[in-house]
């Protein structure tokens, strides 16, 4: 049994997410991370059949940060139903989204949000 995972990391975004009305005027940075976990009996044979594209799992991400909404856990779960229709054979999905510059009234700071689903 042979246990893959596919990531991308730290992936950066500029969307206008944010529950506040003045997030959705000025945008924010983001930060998205992606692993999809999945087992094959199968030995890897150079056929992107086997594996997940990395390219699809950002064009995912990509689409679901162009449509604003209040939380980052709506972008989480927007994220996982894209992911599981593509990939229903998944064992586990993670992601995380972080908010660069979120308005706490500070100077410097982030705020994460980390939503895992398993199969199970």
């Amino acid at each position: 049994m042979r246990s893959w995972q596919i990531k991308i990391e730290n992936v950066k975004f500029f969307s206008f997410h944010g529950l506040f009305p003045e997030e959705r005027v000025l945008g924010n940075e983001f930060s998205l991370s992606v692993s999809v976990d999945r087992i094959s009996n199968e030995s890897f044979s150079e056929n992107l059949q086997q594996s997940i594209d990395y390219g699809v799992l950002y064009s995912i991400c990509s689409e679901v940060m162009l449509k604003p909404v209040d939380l980052l856990e709506t972008i989480c779960e927007q994220i996982v139903e894209k992911i599981q229709l593509i990939c229903p054979d998944y064992q586990l999905i993670e992601i995380s989204v972080t908010k660069d510059h979120p308005p706490l009234g500070q100077i410097s700071g982030q705020s994460t949000v980390k939503l895992s689903v398993s199969k199970d």
